[in-house]
């Protein structure tokens, strides 16, 4: 009985290292790794650094709009990677001169990154800032423009002090807290 008792006595120290190391030690980057990958890393690398873009901002969009799945399509359209709408796609493919077949390359992982790397470098020359760019990525500049020339909406600096449209407000929060989860995970250096 002593033994039983001293094992049990064991699995629990063992069960009780194990909870700490996954929620409070190394364990939990691990697992926040996990949840947060770092996938195509070559293109996401690549075409960040070609248009001047945080990585970690590449990263964070598409963790938002696919969770990195290539062969992601909404229900309105949106296609890829980086959920592109073929209609914007074929103005960035366009003004970018690089020959894609749009739609079907809008599945290719490389040009789906690349053209969603050149669209929100594109918004963000617009808007003047990485926010608002993503404001527009999600709500459309139409709408965004819109919202600017509306002194309810407007900061009066460039900017929005409301979203009016509940699922662009909650894929900018969402956006910029996997942002914050990238840039502790990933420092800048690696």
């Amino acid at each position: 009985m002593k033994k039983f008792g001293c094992m049990r006595f064991v699995l629990i120290i063992l069960i009780a290292l194990s909870i700490l190391y996954f929620t409070v030690g190394a364990g939990k980057t691990v697992i926040l790794k996990k949840i947060f990958p770092i996938k195509y890393q070559e293109y996401v690398e690549m075409y960040s650094d070609e248009c001047s873009l945080d990585k970690n901002l590449v990263y964070a969009i598409i963790k938002t709009e696919s969770n990195f799945d290539k062969d992601a399509q909404s229900v309105v359209g949106a296609k890829g990677l980086m959920q592109l709408m073929e209609k914007t796609a074929e103005e960035c493919n366009s003004k970018g001169k690089f020959g894609y077949n749009i739609p079907s390359d809008l599945f290719v992982a490389e040009k789906n990154i690349r053209l969603g790397c050149f669209y929100l470098k594109t918004l963000i020359n617009v808007y003047g800032n990485a926010e608002m760019a993503v404001v527009a990525y999600n709500g459309g500049t139409g709408n965004v423009n819109e919202w600017l020339k509306d002194s309810n909406l407007s900061d009066g600096k460039g900017g929005l002090a409301e979203i009016p449209y509940e699922e662009t407000r909650k894929y900018k929060e969402k956006v910029f807290k996997n942002f914050e989860m990238y840039n502790k995970l990933y420092k800048t250096n690696e």
